[in-house]
């Protein structure tokens, strides 16, 4: 089950990318989209700072560890993503 909610989003989101991508689209189709799926991502990144500060706190310190990592990790990775939309 978890399988097909994952191909699902995947499907969802790479489907979004390309509307948003997509230059014959209206602006205002396009950015209320990038706004969207921009929210979407800020919110995991959040939600993993908001656990890495709780692991921190409770003396978890490889988890906390770990999850400051990831954070930094999906921070490169949708600057990355904003650049590549900026740019197409």
């Amino acid at each position: 089950m978890e399988f097909v909610f994952e191909i699902l989003g995947e499907l969802f989101f790479e489907g979004l990318t390309e509307v948003i991508q997509n230059k014959k689209i209206s602006k205002f189709i396009r950015y209320p989209l990038l706004v969207l799926v921009s929210l979407f991502y800020v919110a995991i990144i959040g939600l993993l700072v908001m656990v890495g500060y709780k692991l921190f706190k409770s003396s978890e310190l490889v988890g906390g560890i770990a999850i400051v990592f990831c954070v930094l990790l999906l921070l490169i990775l949708f600057v990355a993503f904003l650049i590549k939309l900026w740019k197409s």
